[in-house]
């Protein structure tokens, strides 16, 4: 499409002095032209890569959406692929570019959204290219870094500056467990964190409920779990999520206003704000056992859900040294 913008620059420029009666004809030229620029549609999506402990994220356009699928899945086969965006590019732009400066609308402390290049843009000559021989999609890169003590997940808008209509990326990341296998501390150099209780060891060498325990460490764990688990979680069927919600509720685990609004992020959200109040691995175990009760009350899926997410905590504590006692039977 390069050329229409040529075409109408050259029209532009051509009148002037005895030519002033053309200006009418150039400027209807390029109103044909102009609209024709704006029916052309184009398709843009964001993809996801890890690369040790943060993630790289690209986004990339083309006028084929199943071409451009195609060259992610065989040239980046582990990526994660995010939903696909329709837009056109507007006049007099011949370039979008990804705004980082923008207001957010969640909270995103602890996370860092890092573009590679500045400005991050994609020229519609380039992206007119893919599909020739050899000639790979333009695409903007950028790095993002959740640190341990970040908010659990991040959603980042950034708006696209050059296009017909308004539209907006949205950057979804779970935040990754982080957290360090820690065993028992000694108590008499134990943290103010620690809380301590009798200790006793069970028959296996770990600890048992009544031993010294980084009860922090165990909640980290438990997050780290949580998250790892949320794209499952958040596809369970609609119908099966109405009734995890009514029995979340029934337990106290969610507020009146979740319940009226409900999502899964709103829900995992609830349940970690409340774990947070937690100081004693009892505490903390009843916490999980009533999450994952309310689950298997819902039957079918549910259940499968609650016991991969309850052996998995399961594993996750028992690394740290403890033993966490949760019942994952229906």
């Amino acid at each position: 499409m390069s050329f229409l913008r040529k075409a109408m620059s050259q029209c532009c420029h051509n009148y002037g002095g005895e030519e002033v009666q053309n200006k009418d004809n150039c400027e209807q030229v390029a109103n044909i032209l102009s609209q024709l620029l704006k029916s052309t549609k184009y398709a843009g999506l964001v993809y996801y890569e890890e690369k040790g402990v943060e993630d790289l994220v690209r986004f990339t356009a083309a006028k084929k959406l199943e071409a451009l699928i195609q060259f992610i899945e065989r040239k980046h086969s582990q990526a994660e692929i995010g939903p696909d965006i329709s837009f056109s590019f507007k006049i007099p732009y011949d370039y979008i570019e990804l705004n980082f400066t923008a207001q957010q609308d969640e909270p995103f402390n602890g996370w860092t959204v890092k573009p590679h290049t500045k400005p991050s843009r994609l020229y519609q000559e380039a992206v007119d290219k893919f599909g020739d021989k050899e000639c790979h999609p333009s695409s903007c890169l950028l790095s993002i870094y959740g640190s341990p003590d970040a908010v659990p997940f991040l959603n980042y808008s950034v708006p696209l500056v050059g296009v017909v209509h308004p539209v907006t990326l949205i950057i979804h990341r779970a935040r990754r467990n982080l957290a360090v296998p820690v065993y028992p501390t000694n108590p008499a150099t134990s943290s103010s964190n620690t809380i301590t209780e009798v200790t006793a060891v069970s028959s296996n060498g770990r600890a048992s409920v009544s031993a010294t325990v980084d009860v922090d460490k165990v909640k980290k764990a438990i997050n780290g779990v949580l998250v790892s688990h949320y794209a499952t979680l958040n596809s369970l069927p609609k119908k099966s999520f109405i009734g995890l919600v009514n029995q979340l509720y029934s337990a106290d685990l969610i507020s009146n206003e979740v319940k009226e609004d409900p999502s899964m992020k709103e829900c995992i959200d609830e349940f970690m704000a409340s774990l947070s109040f937690k100081r004693s691995l009892p505490k903390v175990q009843e916490h999980c056992q009533k999450f994952l009760k309310s689950f298997i009350a819902v039957r079918g899926s549910c259940v499968d859900a609650a016991k991969a997410l309850g052996e998995d905590w399961i594993k996750a504590i028992n690394e740290l040294g403890f033993d966490f006692c949760i019942d994952i039977d229906a």
